[in-house]
């Protein structure tokens, strides 16, 4: 089944029939999958005469594999900111900001030296976030403005949560917790958000991009955050690549020079017909560069023959979606549903890179590792090759140079969501999504980015991942039960809620679960129930924000476990912790009190890890050990795993033999180890 999905999705063109037939094997073996793994759960958690005595559970399983047989039909990295042509265009455009012209027609007694817009224009793919993030970055406009921000609006906005954002990168995260703390118990406003940035921005020079606007509705918002008196608009419309310029990008997507393609008239006759074809549509040249880059020019004619005829004279929105289409088309299918889960993610969201492989290894994905080379390492290949292909764009980079975060362009995005929604890979809901929004009879992946409770006729048991931005459509203790029993993902990283404590009491009826990661907001949960040893699939555990002192010893039962992170946080005095304990609400008292004395009434921003914890032998990142509250004899076992790449302690006030203990263990871990 997996080699016929695999020629499938290589074919050029599918047919209806075809499409129709693909859908069920994919289905099938979906099915398949999950059958497969709650047998082996049954066989895991039983003893042989327990086996046996279960005949009604081995009954179902038995009907479940006889029934999929009856259904069974048969034998069967370039920088996207390093754009060619655009030096021209930047400086026009940082004309226009650094020294605007004042039109002729200016109404009388309007200021020369107020607020002013440029607005940018164009058609997708024509670069204009592109040509405008390089003037943002430029180091002449930092000199002239003393506060910058970028705001990515986007269709499906929220007025509050952008203002709020651009507070925060304007003034500072410290100004947007001050502002909200003074209006903490009221019911926060626009009028509030925009009366604070209106106040903040008088008299300073300031420049503040909003990307991807769409509406009047969102521009006539999100102005309120400025002074008055702003002169009329000036239009900027980004220009079309030159002929020199777009063949310049086009070899470097491709690896070529000019200099073979004067060896081959052949390649060089295919490359003239491709870029007129482009129309000098950048978005254009570098997804269909980037497709070719990985094909032997021989076959480059071939490719030419099925791009939309309609990007030589008109290259409208419609033609970029095919040529997108088509080198999704033309991905390795080991690529394709890792650039299918983008879809999980809102638009113009900013994905971090070590999120994003993490998942899909956690999906399965990425299934082959070598001696030298890790899933992880094998997913972040993934990731680097979707990224030369054009598929998804650089963000930000790390100080040596590596992509740390990125995001995927409106109209590639919307071609994961559509291939998503007809593949029944991913279902979104949005603003826009009804409460009986699904004719899905199984749904896999569910991403929630809205408030918007599920349709209770759903069919929840095959769901393997549940995503959550902003907060939860459903209470998260309704996900710990039987009706999600195939769970293997569970992401609440970026989820808008304070977690508590009663929320994760069944967690431990999520056997599959290979992914948790609680919200990255501070929460009320205080302790890892006992339950989490039967979580033996688990191989990453993200308990970054939360309360947890200690990992409890049936955590010694995850050995499968690779990642378990928990970063620093706030140290507290026995009096700091006696006063919260007294005065918080009752879920946080009784988190602080269950921290206090677990801790020896000095909260700890580590955590205390049980004996046997070198049986994880599978344990690549350990983040972050106290030292003092472990025993020795933990202590010494942390030598014991010999797969760490990350070990982060915190060894503040830990007696010497601990800290002698910890010294020999360290000894004995990879050289790879960092600490």
């Amino acid at each position: 089944m997996q080699a016929f999905l695999r020629a499938a999705n290589g074919a050029r063109e599918n047919t209806g029939v075809l499409k129709a037939y693909l859908e069920l094997i994919r289905d099938l073996a979906y099915d398949i999958e999950d059958s497969l793994e709650e047998f082996m759960v049954f066989i895991k958690h039983k003893s042989l005469l327990q086996q046996l005595l279960s005949l009604r559970a081995r009954h179902r399983i038995a009907v479940q594999i006889r029934t999929l047989k009856l259904k069974s039909p048969g034998a069967l990295y370039v920088e996207e900111t390093q754009l060619f042509g655009l030096e021209k265009q930047k400086e026009k455009r940082m004309d226009l900001m650094a020294k605007p012209k004042v039109p002729v027609d200016m109404e009388p007694g309007i200021s020369r030296s107020g607020p002013r817009v440029v607005s940018v224009v164009g058609m997708g793919g024509l670069g204009k976030t592109t040509l405008t993030k390089k003037v943002y970055d430029s180091k002449d406009l930092g000199d002239i403005f003393e506060i910058r921000a970028w705001i990515a609006v986007s269709q499906s906005f929220d007025p509050k949560e952008l203002l709020k954002e651009m507070i925060k990168q304007l003034f500072g995260a410290h100004s947007l917790k001050e502002f909200l703390e003074e209006h903490q118990g009221q019911v926060l406003e626009v009028k509030h958000l925009t009366n604070y940035l209106r106040g903040g921005l008088l008299e300073r020079k300031y420049l503040v991009v909003l990307d991807d606007v769409w509406t009047l509705d969102a521009w006539n918002c999100m102005c309120l955050a400025f002074p008055e008196n702003t002169p009329p608009s000036q239009i900027y419309q980004p220009e079309i690549l030159e002929e020199k310029d777009a063949r310049s990008l086009f070899l470097k997507k491709t690896n070529k020079s000019s200099g073979d393609l004067d060896k081959d008239d052949r390649t060089k006759g295919i490359v003239e017909k491709i870029l007129n074809k482009c129309g000098g549509l950048p978005l254009a040249i570098v997804t269909i560069g980037g497709l070719l880059a990985n094909k032997d020019t021989r076959e480059w004619e071939n490719l030419y023959n099925q791009l939309p005829s309609e990007l030589a004279t008109n290259p409208s929105l419609e033609a970029l979606r095919r040529v997108v289409h088509l080198s999704y088309n033309h991905l390795p299918s080991h690529l394709k549903p890792c650039f299918l889960h983008l879809s999980i993610f809102p638009e113009d969201f900013e994905i971090e890179r070590k999120h994003l492989v993490d998942r899909w290894v956690a999906e399965g994905f990425v299934t082959i590792a070598t001696n030298r080379r890790t899933l992880e390492e094998v997913a972040e290949s993934y990731f680097y090759e979707l990224i030369s292909r054009s598929m998804i764009q650089p963000a930000k980079l790390d100080a040596l140079g590596n992509v740390k975060t990125c995001r995927v362009h409106d109209i590639v995005y919307d071609i994961a969501v559509s291939i998503s929604s007809q593949d029944n890979h991913v279902f979104l809901v949005e603003e826009h999504t009804s409460s009986t929004t699904t004719s899905k009879e199984s749904i896999r992946h569910i991403s929630c980015f809205a408030n918007r409770k599920l349709n209770i006729g759903m069919d929840l048991s095959c769901v393997r991942s549940f995503t959550v931005f902003g907060e939860p459509l459903e209470p998260i203790a309704s996900l710990c039960s039987s009706k999600f029993k195939m769970l293997r993902v569970l992401d609440l990283k970026n989820a808008d809620f304070r977690a508590e404590q009663q929320d994760i009491r069944n967690i431990g009826l999520l056997l599959h679960l290979k992914y948790l990661h609680f919200p990255n907001m501070v929460s009320d949960m205080y302790s890892l129930p006992r339950c989490i040893g039967n979580l033996q699939a688990l191989q990453i555990l993200d308990i970054r924000k939360s309360s947890f002192s200690a990992l409890p010893t049936n955590m010694t039962k995850v050995q499968n476990l690779r990642r378990c992170s928990r970063v620093p946080g706030i140290g507290y005095s026995a009096l700091d912790l006696l006063k919260l304990a007294t005065h918080g609400d009752g879920n946080n008292a009784t988190a602080i009190l269950h921290m206090t004395l677990s801790s020896c009434w000095s909260f700890s921003s580590g955590i205390k890890v049980p004996k046997g914890v070198g049986s994880l032998k599978e344990l690549q990142i350990l983040e972050k050990v106290d030292i003092k509250r472990t025993s020795r004899k933990a202590i010494k076992e942390l030598g014991e795993l010999t797969q760490l790449r990350k070990l982060v302690v915190r060894g503040k006030g830990a007696s010497k033999k601990k800290c002698s203990a910890f010294c020999i263990a360290v000894q004995k871990l990879s050289s790879q180890c960092g600490y």
